[in-house]
């Protein structure tokens, strides 16, 4: 009986405990006073390595924990976030509105000596470059692509960017609070679910021992 609820409380929390600390990450990342600013491949890295277990435990689970299996995931892990993140010059700025990202795109190309024309999703640079900007309002995160240039204006880009997104103090959005909250009910609600069984629990896990 003991096995069945704590088998049944694994497989629970196989499931919303990655997707509970990717909210959670995410929430801390939106209560911070400064904007945060990561590269794209760094905020897909985050991604990919939060949601893992959801695709890892399993197959552990079914091939058997080994230190072989366990380098072939993590291996896996790498893969995908080296084949598939966002290539060139993409950055990600937590808890900041778009208009305000707006704002310091502007300021940073003009201190670059960059002319540019804005336009619906950005601005247009020369020789038919361009900078995106694209919002996600749920995780409250705007994304900001380099199109055309070359890697001394990315990085002065970059640098600008840091700069004046270090400058900027925020107030703690209501849906960091949300992300928080709902991240710690999603972790403890596989422990209610078992809470009941402890003594059979810890009964079952006394007789596997030595």
């Amino acid at each position: 009986m003991g096995s069945e609820y704590l088998v049944a409380g694994l497989r629970i929390a196989t499931v919303m405990v990655p997707v509970a600390l990717y909210f959670l990450i995410v929430g801390l990342l939106n209560s911070r006073r400064r904007p945060q600013l990561l590269t794209g491949r760094r905020d897909f890295a985050l991604l990919v390595v939060a949601l893992s277990p959801l695709f890892a435990l399993p197959a552990l689970s079914y091939f058997g924990v080994t230190l072989r299996t366990v380098a072939v995931a993590a291996g896996c892990v790498a893969a995908v976030v080296w084949l598939l993140a966002p290539r060139g010059k993409t950055w990600v700025i937590y808890n900041l509105l778009p208009s305000e990202a707006a704002e310091i795109a502007a300021h940073v190309l003009r201190d670059a000596g960059v002319h540019f024309t804005p336009t619906r999703h950005g601005f247009e640079i020369p020789a038919g470059g361009s900078v995106e900007l694209s919002a996600f309002r749920m995780l409250r995160n705007v994304t900001v692509r380099l199109r055309g240039g070359d890697e001394t204006l990315a990085r002065r880009f970059e640098a600008g960017l840091e700069r004046e997104v270090s400058a900027v103090r925020v107030e703690t959005a209501p849906m960091a609070v949300a992300m928080l909250l709902v991240a710690v009910a999603m972790m403890v609600t596989p422990l209610t679910l078992v809470a009941h069984r402890a003594d059979e629990i810890v009964r079952l896990l006394t007789d596997l021992l030595p």
